[in-house]
């Protein structure tokens, strides 16, 4: 297999399982809990990485939290 494709096949599972993550948090969340579910959850340390960056703030629904981590990435 050819590595782009590779990467972006990577790429593809990994904005799956983010969105999978963030859809199944209790909102609203803080960042901490956000950060804290994600090292539960045995994250890719990439979205961890992503998640950390996060403006430290209160988010009410999935959407502003995917928002958020579009512009931190």
């Amino acid at each position: 297999m050819p590595l782009a494709l590779e990467t972006g096949m990577q790429e593809m599972q990994e904005s799956k399982v983010a969105s999978q993550f963030v859809e199944g948090l209790d909102y609203p969340i803080s960042k901490d809990a956000i950060v804290a579910a994600a090292r539960e959850a045995s994250l890719d340390g990439s979205l961890q990485d992503a998640l950390q960056k996060l403006p430290d703030r209160e988010y009410a629904e999935p959407e502003e939290l995917t928002q958020a981590l579009n512009a931190a990435g």
